[in-house]
This record gives C-alpha cells, structure tokens and sequence, in this order.
C-alpha cells in the first residue's frame, strides 16, 4: 500500500511547477485529478518539443509532467463550471494550484471558501511571492514571476557567473523544482496533523521567493555574518572544489574539510602541501584559490576523468566525471538506481522519463501511468463525485462549462 493511497487531489495547476508537485503525490498512491480549461488545456501541454505518430501529437512536457493522473477540463469562468468544482469539492482532501492569487479570489476560490464547502481540506498554493492570508506577500506579491525572476531576486542567479560578469543561468527550473517539492512536504505534513486531530482544515502556502531564499542559505548567511558575500561561481567554504580538465574531458574534486585535504595531497603525491601555512585550513585554501587551481589541473590534466575518480576514491576524496546529457542517459548509476523508467505512451509507445528519487519499502518500481487526454476524466468526476447524470453533463458542455473529448470523458 502506498502512504498517500485514499488521498484525493484537485489540481488546479499549471506550467511545470504545478505539475511537477502533484506527480510526485501521484507517485506515492494520491489521486490526482487534474483540472483544465477547456480548449487550451494546461499551458503546460504547449510547451517544449513533440512528436507525432500516425498524426497524433505528444509533448515532452505531458510526459514530464502528466503521467498517471486524470484531467478533467471545467470552464471555472463560466457559472455552471463554478459550480461543477464546488460539487466536487467535498470528496477530496487537499486542493493544489499554483494558480495567480489573484485569479483564484477572482473566481471566489480561498480558504474560508474552501473550507465552507469541505471542513476537512487542505489548501496547498504555490506563487511566486505567496499569498497573503497567513503572511504579507510582500511589495512584490502583485508581480508575476517564473522560475528565473525569483532566482535572480533570491541572489541565486548572481552566484552563477556568466560571461563577463554578468548573472548566470543554468536553465534549470530550480525555483519550480524546490518550491514544489516543499509544498508536496507541507500538504503531507498538513494530512498527518489532520489525521492527527481527527479532520479540520488545514492551509499550506510556499512563495518560490522564499523557497529560493531558502536554498540559498549559505551564501545568505556568510555574507551577513562576515559582511562580504563570498565569491561568485565557486564555493566559499571549501577547495579544491569544482570541475577541473581531463584528458577527456572535466572531472568534479570535492575537498570539504581539512582531513579530506590531507588525503587529498598523499592522493597527488605531493605531501608537502598538506601542512603548507597557505593550504591547511579551509579559510586559507579558499583565499588562495587560484594556485590550488593550477596545481590540481595539472595533475588531473594527464588521467581521464574516470581515472581521477576511482584514484581518488582510494583515498576516501570524493570525485566524479562531469557527464553531459547522453552520458548520464547512458550511465550504469542511473540504471541501477531506476531512475529512468519506461512508459507505454499510447500515441509514441514506449517513452523514457526520469524515474522517482524517493525509494521506500513496498513501492519500489511500479507502472508511471500515461499522460490523461484533455477531459479525458471530465465524465467520470462529475457521475462520481459531482452526482451529475448523463442529460445534465451533456448541458455542461453545449453551454461550453465543460469539454469532453471525441472518445471517453
């Protein structure tokens, strides 16, 4: 049985942060019931590169983002669809949506609400500055923002150096990517403490903003503790620690601390650094940098990067290759550690995705799902748990409050 079996989820998402949050609750046993617009579905549908087969079309982002939920596709702006989600509301147990703040009260959707129609909810949200019924969402709460805007407000996108100084950018949605998975560990902890206290509702609220504060921790903290920020595209704590050449390419050294240096100097047969007046404490091999720079290439330079590693690893210094793409694809962790799985598309037939990073007892593996068709459900939900019948969903959809697809929904 897995943890969050029984456990109903209304997803009112979209993009990647949305999605990415609720496939995980899927992941552990949730039913996710995804809702859409009707027409466009999820944004999220239109994003990133596709495929066709026999004249049918699949997104990546479906795949990433979509497998082993259902979706059902309400108008919430039309009376009649409005009214379809508040039918629905009291069988499930958590509402999820990275929805504006501003257009879920435009559509009278909050926790008093909520809470009116289900007394026993838990409304999880996710936004860019927060919502402002626990906290103040701050002079920024009325701004949109994405993944990139709160990296660079959080300080993170200035640790990345670019060229020429100018902020980095990895490509890599870290403020979808956290802020999700903090607000999956806030609606877990909102079901144990509901469970806990026999029922009652429950709020849970994550601000990418402050998530990407959070992972910034230590640059944040070291900065007002010492008054200087460290410095940029490398750590302030610890060196060797970066990516440094190879005959074939780059290879990752991660000295962190002082008796992992020692190791390191007998790895490199050079004994004499170890207790070098420059080099001896971590303070000191972070000043002088740049030397230790030079003296660590010039000795990987020569080896290939799985060389370096599997040296090193003899001496208890952590290391590893630099992969690019193809390569982790390829590499034999991945497979060992399942975390590519297959899925059996119905429109591409059998597509790779990343597999789930959180292994526990008795769930391990299992079939991912396939990506719902929009509306695919809409029928199913609403007979279900709507008390609709057949002659009032077919008014649904000829006064356009819902869509259902040619076949199914």
């Amino acid at each position: 049985m897995a943890p969050l079996d029984g456990i109903r989820v209304l997803a009112l998402e979209v993009y990647y942060a949305g999605n990415i949050g609720s496939l995980f609750l899927s992941r552990f046993g949730a039913e996710v019931i995804k809702l859409e617009p009707p027409e466009t579905g999820d944004v999220f549908r239109s994003v990133g590169p596709g495929k066709t087969s026999d004249g049918k079309f699949r997104r990546a982002s479906e795949l990433r983002g979509m497998t082993g939920k259902k979706s059902i596709s309400i108008n919430l702006r039309k009376p009649e669809g409005l009214e379809a989600f508040w039918r629905i509301l009291p069988s499930v147990d958590v509402v999820w949506t990275n929805m504006k703040p501003s257009s879920l009260l435009g559509l009278g959707i909050s926790f008093d609400s909520l809470k009116t129609h289900n007394p026993n909810i838990i409304y999880s949200t996710l936004s860019g500055f927060g919502h402002d019924d626990l906290i103040s969402s701050g002079p920024f709460g009325n701004w949109a923002a994405f993944d990139l805007i709160a990296q660079g407000l959080a300080g993170l996108q200035y640790r990345a150096e670019g060229e020429d100084g100018k902020p980095g950018y990895n490509g890599l949605a870290l403020g979808d990517f956290v802020t999700a998975m903090m607000l999956v560990n806030g609606t877990v902890m909102a079901l144990l403490r509901r469970q806990r206290e026999g029922g009652g509702a429950q709020r849970v609220d994550v601000a990418m903003h402050d998530a990407m504060i959070s992972l910034n921790e230590l640059p944040l903290t070291l900065t007002d503790f010492t008054g200087a920020p460290p410095p940029r595209g490398r750590s302030g704590t610890s060196a060797p620690y970066g990516a440094y050449p190879t005959k074939d390419g780059f290879v990752n050294i991660a000295v962190g601390g002082t008796p992992v240096w020692r190791r390191f100097c007998e790895a490199i047969d050079r004994p004499e650094l170890a207790d070098d007046p420059r080099y001896k404490d971590s303070p000191g091999r972070v000043k002088h940098f740049i030397e230790l720079e030079v003296i660590v290439s010039e000795w990987s330079g020569s080896r290939t990067s799985m060389e370096v590693a599997e040296w090193l690893h003899k001496f208890g210094v952590p290391a590893a290759p630099v992969y690019d793409m193809p390569e982790v694809l390829k590499s034999p962790q991945v497979v060992a550690r399942n975390m590519l799985v297959s899925v059996n598309d119905p429109i591409l037939g059998p597509q790779n995705i990343v597999g789930n990073p959180i292994k526990m007892s008795d769930i391990e593996g299992g079939d991912p799902g396939v990506p719902p068709v929009l509306g695919e459900h809409t029928r199913e939900v609403l007979k279900e748990f709507g008390a609709y019948d057949d002659a009032e969903i077919t008014e649904l959809a000829q006064a356009g409050a819902i869509h259902l697809p040619a076949q199914g929904g």
